[in-house]
């Protein structure tokens, strides 16, 4: 084997730690007074609403009215002019046509101390108010996250006198005509008006030919031209330079002050920042603790393969930052919310893969006699096709949560755009992290491996897992694991039994993002309140039927009520409103301060968990579809059904575990499945591949029974071993979240905890087994 040169080492080394500062702290520079950014750092990432706190709204037209495509446009642009005017500027904005809605995510602005999730949704949806009016004098000036100034406030003659308003408006739309001048094409806004706009729009163009006038959406200034001449037929034209987009943008805004309906609340859900800012510290201190330990593990098994894991591990981070903060050329900063920060720490679990295989397989090298380069060769070699194939088993498990759960998404003609983003935001991170490990796992790690093996001190098998100088290799036991099949099948049949029973005495519990319905959590700082008496307070005041909760946060030590409603029911921005109103009058002597709120119409949520069903069935048939390719050769078909069948095992495990804790089946649940899917799979391709490299070594005349057999002890350690990082990874991610009491992030660690358990046993004697017996009978009937 061709030997990698010394320095390589030091030079992979240096660009990782680079890679890692400027991905944590970025690159920035000062002109003047402004700071200039040349590379972004981990400050430059946009959090989502469930760490930054903020507001996710679905809008509807009213009373039932369909709404044409370019009328959801234009009900679009009034949202976006309102939340740009109180400058909003890091917001998430689109429609659904095909749900007849428009889907809104913004985070709380730095500077807010009034929390009102209430308020700010009915000012969004609250009916344009669309003028005309004489002049362009205006209060106050502000400036846009682009630099643009946004004029706000009319004043002086512009704020006395209105010409137009929006019913005079019968259509607005963009336009293109020629320079009369210079003969140059030029983007415009066409207007027609109403009959009686017309006659208003003759008397003051003829009045004010060669002044201004000026158009406003609510207090915000959207355009000002100048008139040119009287315009008596109803048809105008506003010209200034503008683009395609500016042209297309004007006329929507306009044309959304002529709206015919106006704008309800189906859905809405809010978070209090503070809430949002514990989870995140907690998820940080998570992400440390998980990567400390599993670097402690992989040096203690692998000596130096494992000092080099934890550098190109540290290497997988930096550019999963770099992916998330903007770091890399024409690529924006992606919103990363709590589920996303735990696809990072289990990435940290899965990363160490490819360098748990890798480092196996030296090891096993070295203690069947090669030398320390034959050993290397084999062992980066035989590894590859491993890695590869498990890794992108998972990858397929990502691309599917960012095709199904994105905004705009494969199944947006069945069931609309997707109105949250913690699956998306979790598949993103769980992709980076795979593409990572390719990159670091396998090619960093190779090419820092070879290059220590250059150095002399290095030279020693044993600090690559073989045996000492003079020491005899060590000979593991074997197991016989096609023999013991009967007691693996029953303990799992046990498992699966107990589970199910509990399940059934329990009965699965609907979240309200699946079954509708409506919950309020507050912080409550006070006395003279208990659950009883705030259900009964609500039922009083408003009619309502709920059931509340009171816990203490071990944390702050303080009180919260969680109020959950009957029913599938959502409650409108008002009614909640009305319930702190209600309790504010009750309880004298406490102060409830909105933490969270969701509320989540019954068809939506129907429709949702359709959307996560059909996700699921995608995802299998892919992955069926995968292993039946490419382990073809030894039974393609057998090794994916049996595949599946282990994967529907740790599923009902899973699923056992959410009901019997009382953990609501909801879209975390679909990502602890679709993770499972791509994790539990990911080993039992390890082994699939064993076995398929060991019936090429042996021959066709190979027992199969044997050659699973010798595949499962050669792979066994490494099993283990992953399963092991990615368990403590998950222990300490459940830990710090149980302990911030950060409910989102606990309902995905456990069930993962007990699922990766579940997976390393079925992996390793379950569907193994399965496809032997298959492969034997199928043997037999020839």
């Amino acid at each position: 084997m061709r030997r990698v040169k010394k320095p390589v080492f030091f030079v992979v080394l240096v660009l990782i730690a680079a890679l890692v500062y400027t991905s944590l702290f970025g690159v920035y520079g000062q002109n003047g007074d402004f700071k200039v950014t040349y590379l972004k750092g981990a400050q430059d990432i946009r959090w989502g609403i469930d760490i930054r706190g903020g507001v996710e709204a679905t809008f509807s037209p009213a009373e039932g009215i369909t709404a044409t495509s370019s009328e959801l446009e234009s009900a679009k642009q009034i949202i976006e002019t309102r939340m740009v005017a109180q400058n909003i500027t890091d917001y998430e904005l689109y429609t659904d046509e095909a749900n007849n809605r428009i889907i809104v995510r913004f985070p709380w602005k730095s500077d807010e101390t009034d929390f009102d999730p209430e308020k700010a949704i009915n000012e969004l949806s609250a009916t344009a108010m669309l003028t005309f009016r004489e002049g362009m004098e205006y209060e106050t000036t502000e400036y846009g996250e682009g630099g643009q100034e946004i004029h706000k406030t009319p004043a002086g003659t512009t704020a006395e006198t209105v010409l137009l308003e929006g019913a005079d408006v019968v259509r607005a739309q963009p336009g293109v005509q020629q320079d009369q001048n210079t003969g140059a094409t030029q983007y415009v806004v066409q207007l027609e008006l109403s009959e009686e706009g017309k006659e208003k729009f003759s008397e003051a163009t003829g009045r004010l030919t060669g002044k201004v006038i000026s158009i406003w959406m609510d207090d915000v200034m959207l355009s000002y031209p100048t008139v040119n001449e009287q315009i008596t037929d109803g048809n105008a034209v506003i010209s200034g330079s503008f683009t395609s987009e500016e042209a297309t943008t004007l006329a929507a805004q306009i044309q959304a002050g002529a709206l015919p309906f106006a704008l309800e609340t189906s859905n809405f859900n809010s978070l209090a920042p503070t809430l949002g800012s514990q989870a995140l510290n907690a998820m940080l201190m998570a992400g440390v603790i998980a990567f400390l330990v599993i670097a402690v593990l992989m040096i203690v098994c692998f000596r130096l393969p494992g000092v080099v894991a934890v550098i190109s591990l540290a290497g997988q981070m930096g550019i999963c930052f770099a992916a998330v903060s903007g770091f890399f050329p024409n690529m924006n900063s992606f919103t990363m919310t709590l589920p996303g920060i735990a696809g990072l720490i289990l990435s940290i679990g899965i990363g160490v893969d490819a360098n748990v295989i890798t480092a196996s397989r030296v090891r096993e090298e070295l203690n069947n006699g090669k030398t320390l380069d034959g050993a290397l060769k084999n062992g980066f070699q035989s590894s590859f096709w491993a890695i590869f194939d498990g890794n992108i088993t998972t990858a397929i498990v990502a691309i599917m949560l960012m095709m199904v759960f994105g905004p705009s998404n494969i199944l947006s003609m069945i069931f609309g755009q997707s109105t949250t983003g913690s699956i998306f935001s979790f598949g993103f991170t769980l992709l980076v992290g795979i593409i990572a490990n390719f990159i670091m796992g396998v090619f960093a790690t190779r090419l820092m491996t070879l290059s220590l093996a250059s150095f002399k001190p290095f030279r020693k098998s044993w600090l690559f897992g073989g045996p000492k100088e003079g020491q005899e290799p060590k000979r593991d036991k074997r197991f016989s694991f096609f023999g013991n099949r009967r007691t693996y099948y029953t303990i799992s049949a046990v498992v699966l039994v107990a589970g199910l029973i509990a399940s059934l005495v329990m009965g699965p519990k609907l979240d309200i993002q699946f079954a509708g319905g409506a919950m309020i959590r507050y912080n409550v700082e006070g006395e003279g309140y208990n659950s009883e008496s705030i259900a009964s307070t609500i039922s009083d005041k408003m009619g309502l039927d709920s059931s509340v909760s009171v816990n203490k946060d071990i944390t702050t030590g303080q009180d919260s009520v969680t109020v959950s409603f009957a029913g599938n029911k959502s409650l409108t921005p008002d009614q909640q409103a009305q319930v702190a109103e209600a309790l504010s009058e009750a309880y004298d002597q406490a102060t409830f301060t909105l933490l969270e709120s969701n509320s989540v119409d019954a068809t939506m949520g129907a429709k949702f968990f359709q959307k996560c069903m059909v996700c699921f069935v995608l995802t299998a048939v892919l992955l069926l579809a995968y292993i039946a390719l490419r382990f073809k050769k030894i039974g393609g078909l057998s090794a994916g059904l049996t595949a599946i069948v282990a994967l529907l095992h740790d599923i009902i495990i899973a699923f056992c575990i959410f009901v019997i804790f009382g953990m609501a089946i909801n879209d975390i649940f679909i990502a602890v499945v679709l993770t499972l899917l791509g994790y539990s799979l990911n080993s039992t391709i390890v082994i699939y591949d064993r076995v398929r490299e060991n019936k090429r070594k042996l021959g066709p005349r190979a027992e199969f029974v044997g050659t699973m057999d010798l595949s499962l002890n050669q792979t066994l350690g490494r099993t283990v071993l992953t399963s092991l990082t990615t368990f403590l990874a998950l222990v300490v991610v459940l830990a710090v979240a149980g302990v911030f009491s950060i409910s989102t992030v606990v309902s995905f660690s456990l069930p993962m905890m007990v699922g990766v358990v579940a997976g390393c046993f079925s992996s390793q004697f379950i569907a193994p087994n399965l496809f032997a017996a298959w492969q034997v009978r199928k043997a037999d009937k020839k």
